[in-house]
This record gives structure tokens, sequence and C-alpha cells, in this order.
């Protein structure tokens, strides 16, 4: 019996923990179908709730280990990372061992218990949204996120899809016990559904788009710098590696250059493409032409933007990286989202995006909402000695709300981290974005899964909201995605030898966009539904003593 428990606990770990699209996307669809199953099954012989608890909390913490295995990656971090990663897997592991104290010993698993505790994973998951920070990284409903299945997630987003694979998997533990062919085609019936739907969702809009044959393709450039954060900036013991400022724009020049022709109608750079802030003039203003002149030749000269704020100041012969982006824009007539960090007079600094338009001297901004803790501010002041020993001695102010800049195409930025949580992406959605731009900076943690990861993300965000998205990241992975999660144009963090990959990935997609009822509801729909299992579950209990 022992070894019989023990092994289904093996096999039910190892398709969860790698069932999921950046680890072995034909798990996925075993993982939402009875990965949870074959563990419940095992542990409902135990009769004690801490047994059962003890057992699954073990369980979810080594899956929690595997699929977050990126932060093992201490070149940039050190090794009080390898204690985060410890603790957050602990903390998955005990979310779940209360779940798994709701499987009943000895008793039938009714209906109403499965919804309840459907439920309950899925209000469990969406705390996570709101403590600290938030974490919001590999949700149960990750294993939908497979095509068609993701398609699933237009309706109640990834929680609806967390709801699934927990409901689905409870079915297959009832099948399992009761082995009646009734509770097989329901539990087969209840799997086969988010893949139904995702056929028919695709094929609908897909004649949709057909339908609008005069409408035009929307082209864009995604710039990858390829460089690790010791090349980007000057780190204690690194600054051997620190490539000039000068030099990496003048990378990101290159680049540009040699895709120019196809006339983007929007640039796009990762955050904190460059060092220094978007107005700080740190640059030699006649440096910095004789570089765009080398690159572009001496006609340029005449796409320089004026010597006022922020690009410059008259008289001293300085710059901003806000000159370098303005002349970007006005050499390729093309607007531009580019991640620059940002300080005001009265000493808040942001993480911030900047949108600009050629010609003009206005550029829009919007602060990043979601700050990492430690790099980017700080929970307590007792944590202050340890980042002062890796260096981080300034923090930033949170922005306050999401923003939508207009243009070719009405478009709403998000940075980094935000784009794993789908509320704030259907923020600018419900302003009235047609577009979602993410820039985003994976390099802290290189040669890792996060990138891939971050990316499976993003695929979802736009199912949810019904538009394409567009992302530029440091190290990967860069990408242009339509409203239905495909993928039109991809630039991975490395090529087949382990090199990290740079370059100006081009893009040329449909910009269909269209209703979904996540994007009516956000994730108030799955809560309130949970809510409302969670409440009848508790009426039924106490009248029937369930």
């Amino acid at each position: 019996m022992r070894g019989s428990v023990f092994l289904q606990g093996l096999i039910s770990c190892l398709i969860v923990a790698f069932g999921q699209p950046s680890f072995a996307p034909w798990l996925s669809p075993l993982a939402a179908a009875f990965g949870y199953a074959l563990f419940w099954r095992a542990i409902r012989i135990f009769p004690f709730s801490k047994q059962r608890f003890w057992r699954a909390g073990v369980w979810y913490s080594f899956i929690s280990l595997v699929q977050l295995s990126w932060m093992s990656s201490i070149e940039f971090q050190g090794i009080y990372i390898l204690f985060v990663w410890l603790f957050l897997s602990l903390c998955l592991g005990v979310q779940f061992g209360l779940l798994s104290i709701l499987i009943p010993y000895n008793r039938p698993l009714t209906m109403a218990r499965i919804l309840a505790m459907a439920s309950v994973w899925t209000l469990l998951e969406w705390s996570r949204f709101h403590i600290l920070c938030g974490y919001s990284w590999n949700l149960s409903g990750m294993a939908l996120s497979v095509a068609p299945a993701l398609q699933f997630a237009a309706l109640f987003g990834i929680l609806g899809l967390s709801f699934w694979v927990v409901f689905v998997n409870l079915l297959a533990v009832r099948a399992f016990l009761r082995r009646g062919i009734f509770h097989y085609a329901i539990w087969i019936g209840a799997a086969l559904i988010p893949y139904a739907f995702g056929q028919v969702h695709t094929l609908y809009h897909e004649r949709q788009m057909a339908k609008k044959e005069n409408a035009k393709d929307f082209s864009c450039l995604l710039v990858q710098t390829g460089l690790l954060p010791s090349e980007k900036m000057p780190l204690g013991g690194r600054i051997r590696s620190f490539i000039s400022p000068y030099d990496q724009w003048k990378r990101i020049l290159t680049f540009l250059q040699s895709e120019g022709d196809k006339g983007a109608q929007l640039i796009v750079l990762p955050e904190a493409v460059v060092p220094f802030e978007n107005g700080r003039c740190v640059y030699e203003r006649e440096k910095v032409e004789g570089i765009f002149q080398e690159v572009f030749g001496k006609d340029c000269r005449r796409d320089f933007p004026s010597m006022v704020a922020p690009f410059g100041v008259a008289g001293e012969g300085r710059v901003s990286n806000a000159f370098w982006t303005q002349t970007i824009s006005n050499l390729f007539d093309s607007e531009i989202v580019v991640g620059l960090t940002h300080s005001e007079d009265n000493g808040n600094s942001y993480v911030s995006a900047f949108h600009l338009q050629p010609h003009r001297e206005e550029q829009e901004r919007y602060d990043k909402q979601v700050l990492m803790p430690l790099a980017e501010y700080l929970p307590s002041r007792w944590l202050l000695p340890l980042v002062r020993s890796y260096g981080v001695s300034g923090f930033f102010t949170r922005g306050k709300q999401e923003r939508v800049f207009d243009g070719e195409i009405p478009l709403s930025v998000s940075i980094c981290y935000e784009e794993t949580f789908p509320h704030i992406i259907r923020q600018g959605r419900r302003k009235g974005a047609k577009l979602l731009v993410n820039v985003t900076n994976d390099g802290w943690y290189p040669y890792s899964r996060l990138p891939s990861q971050h990316f499976e993300h993003a695929r979802l965000r736009s199912v949810e909201n019904g538009a394409a998205l567009i992302r530029a990241c440091n190290t990967g992975v860069t990408a242009a995605i339509d409203s239905l999660g495909r993928t039109v144009a991809k630039l991975d963090e490395c090529d087949d030898q382990g090199q990290i990959l740079a370059g100006a990935l081009f893009a040329k997609f449909n910009p269909y966009e269209y209703f979904t009822l996540y994007t009516l509801w956000g994730n108030w729909g799955i809560v309130s539904l949970s809510l409302f299992f969670i409440g009848i579950f508790a009426f039924l209990k106490k009248e029937f003593r369930w």
C-alpha cells in the first residue's frame, strides 16, 4: 500500500511539475486532466487531516521548486534568492495543503464539494495577487495555456483556467473511486470542453479576420539588446564587462538600421534599455550626432530634435536619452515605446515607459505599478543593510494607474513583471487600448526558464483581452502575438549554441481585436462564482452534515 501511494505521488508530481508549456507542452493536457487527481486519490486513504496536509504541502512545494527553478540563477541575485525560492515554494505548499484537507476520507466526493474545492483554490491563487507586490507566477491554469485550450481564458482569465483544472481533476478522483461509465463520461467531457471551445473560438475569429479584407496590417520593430545587467550598467566586481552607453546606443542603431527599410509603424525598446534617466543630460552632443551620422549618414542631421528639455540644454552641449529616442522616431517616422527611468523635482523616481511620436516634442509616460521588492522598493527598513550589500541604494515610487497612448493604434504599456497580472493588463484594454505592449528586462536571471515562462503569460494576456500583444525584452523572449495568442514572430533568449540573441525583430500582423467576457468582468467574474459555490457548499454542509 505505501509503495503504491508513493508511486502515484511521484508520477503525479512529475506530471504537474513539468506539465506546462515552457517545460513539456505534451504533458500539459495530462496535468490538466488527472495530474492532481492521482495524488489526491493516493492521499485519500489517510484518515487525519494533518496527514493529508503535510503530504500535500511537501508534494506541492517540490512542484513549485521545479517550476520556479529559474530562481536558482544566482549570478546577479546572490545567495539570498535561494532562500526566497525556498520560502515561496513552502508558502505555496501550505496553500495546497490547506486545500487538500478538504479531500474527504471514506466519504463520497459530491459535486457541491468539488465545486467548493475548485473555488477555494481559485480564491487562494487570487489572493496571491494582493500580497506585498503580488505573486502571479505559475498558476495551476497554466496547464491549459496550450492551443487550443488557452482560448478558454477569454471567458474568466487565467483564474478561470485554474478553477477548471482543479474541477476536472476532482471529477477524475470521483471517477477513479466510483468506476462508473457515467462518472468517467462526465470527467472526460469536462476535460475536453476547453479544447472544444478553443477550436470553435479560433475558427470563428479567423472567419471574422477574413471578412475584414481591407484592414491594414500593423508593422513594428522590436529591439532585443542581448546584454546582461553587468554589460548594461557598472556593477561592483564586474566593471570590465560594462559597455559604454555610447556603444550600447550604437548597437541599437545598427540593429534598427538593418531593418529600417521595412517601414515599421512602431519601434519598441525594452525596459531599462540603457543606463541613466530619460531626461538626464549626460552625453556629449557632438559625439552623439557623430554616431548617428556614422550609422545613418549625414542627412540624419535634420532629424535631431531642438535643444530643449528633455532632449538637451542649450549652451551646455549635452543631451539625454530622450534625444537619442526622439531622433530615432524622427528618422524612421515611427512611434516609439521605450523603457527608461524618470525622476521628478520632488525626489520621486519611477520605472517608466515613454511614448514618442515623430517630430513632436511632447512625450507621454507610464509609470510601473508593480515594483519588485528589494530591487525596486523596500518592503521594510530592516532589509536596508541587505540591499545595500548588493549595491542597491535608491528605490522607486509606484505608478498609480494604467495609461493609453494615442497613435496609429491606441496602446497600453506594461513593464516587465506587470504582464503576469491579468487585472493590470485589463485596465488598459478597458480604457480603449487596441494593442498591448510590454517592455521587459529578464536579464537578471540569465540562461533560465524565466523568459520562456514570462512569454507564456503574455500569450494568455492577449487571449484574455482579445488584443494583439508585442513585447521587447533585453534578453528575450521578444515577440509579436496576435489576439488569439498565436506567435507571429519571435526572438528567443539564446540560439542553439546557448549564446544570447540580439537584434531587431520585424513583425507584421493583423491588429484584429475583439470583445471578451474577461475584459467585461475581469477576475471578479470567477471570484464571484467561487464565493457562490463556497456559500452553497457551506449551506448544504450545515443542512445535511456533509
